[in-house]
């Protein structure tokens, strides 16, 4: 059995085939109180599964016909791997968008991340446990150096090959475990706010508020996002607490939010606005900004404010539903006042729509309009 890479370059089928056999079985032992075998693990989880998987995407990928391919594996693995498995394995291959071929993938492909329960993942964590990472190691190795010659067997020199993928993904989970924790993610911070208050009738009046919400955060995406907005009359008595979530906020962006409420009670003197995102998503790259809105348009008439406008949507997958946040500004800015639109029928890739958002309050001195889309994330990685 091979133990060096530039050694399994160019060996004959015979070779090659003697070499697996060797390998598949040849006990693997780790954690002498346990005495764990790597090749057995478990019935559903071990080695000669592993290895029989590895084996037939690697002919896959080298564009091997599959009869063929079935021959060289039933050559190589029949005398020792279980003929149940021989069979399973192949029928599953047969069809790779059957739920056995799922099945065998999740546990068995060269993707695999710590904790998702696959044969390599689970073996580091075993491997951890017991202190010997540096053997779990070598037996990664010994199956690597296997699967190249068969990737290089006699003549051939792929350009790619479908095993050397377990190496990165093993030294990538590898580095996420030792890797130092994550700091503590930035809270979100309210950069700005403003509003404007219509004329009471009896006990009631609108108010229109804009907020300013920013994710500090440049490596982070927030998510959940629970607003809370507290009106005080001025006593400093709580009229009522304005509550409201956001889906999303890229890393390093401002979202511009807006309100426009019935409010009952006393007069506002003033009000203030808190953001807490209840999770983070890891990313550097902003994806929520793909939404424009072009021919805006803002009236102002005695009843209220009208703004309008075409939304186009620049993603590559269709979105369900968002919410669209708008604030009035001045000349100088100032944030005036806003409100928002459901848009409960989504967006299809690069399709249009138009969006009327009124407001019973009209807003003096609104010379500019900003907007925010938001909507949930998951969305776009679902596709």
């Amino acid at each position: 059995m091979e133990t060096e890479f530039q050694k399994a370059v160019g060996k004959g089928i015979g070779e090659v085939m003697r070499d697996i056999a060797d390998f598949l079985s040849t006990p693997f032992v780790i954690n002498e109180e346990r005495q764990l075998d790597l090749c057995t693990l478990v019935p559903d989880l071990n080695m000669h599964e592993q290895f029989s998987f590895a084996l037939l995407s690697e002919a896959h990928t080298q564009g091997w016909e599959p009869e063929t391919a079935e021959n060289f594996y039933r050559h190589a693995c029949g005398k020792v791997v279980a003929p149940e498995v021989v069979s399973s394995m192949l029928a599953a291959f047969r069809d790779r968008t059957s739920k056995e071929y799922r099945a065998y993938a999740q546990k068995y492909s060269n993707r695999f991340t710590a904790l998702d329960g696959s044969y390599w993942s689970t073996v580091l964590a075993l491997g951890i446990d017991a202190g010997q990472v540096s053997e779990v190691m070598q037996y990664l190795r010994l199956f690597t150096v296997c699967l190249m010659e068969f990737a290089y067997m006699e003549d051939r020199n792929p350009d790619a090959t479908y095993t050397w993928c377990y190496y990165d993904s093993f030294r990538q989970m590898l580095d996420e475990l030792l890797a130092e924790p994550d700091p503590e993610p930035l809270p979100l911070k309210v950069r700005a706010l403003g509003g404007s208050a219509g004329k009471r009738e009896q006990d009631s009046y609108y108010l229109s508020l804009g907020v300013d919400i920013e994710n500090p955060n440049l490596d982070r995406l927030a998510r959940g996002i629970q607003l809370d907005i507290v009106l005080k009359d001025k006593e400093g008595q709580v009229i009522t607490t304005i509550k409201d979530k956001l889906e999303s906020l890229d890393p390093g962006a401002i979202y511009h939010y807006g309100v426009t409420r019935k409010i009952r009670g006393n007069a506002v003197a003033s009000f203030s606005a808190t953001a807490k995102a209840s999770g983070h998503l890891k990313l550097q790259t902003p994806i929520m900004k793909h939404i424009d809105l072009s021919e805006l348009r803002l009236k102002k008439n005695g009843e209220g404010m009208h703004f309008s406008g075409t939304m186009t949507g620049k993603y590559d997958t269709p979105l369900r539903s968002m919410t669209l946040h708008y604030q009035f500004l001045s000349a100088q800015n100032k944030i005036l006042g806003g409100g928002s639109e459901w848009v409960l029928d989504g967006l299809e890739p690069g399709g249009t729509r138009r969006v009327d958002s009124k407001i019973a309050l009209p807003i003096d001195g609104a010379k500019k309009v900003v907007y925010s889309v938001d909507f949930d994330v998951v969305q776009l990685l679902e596709e």
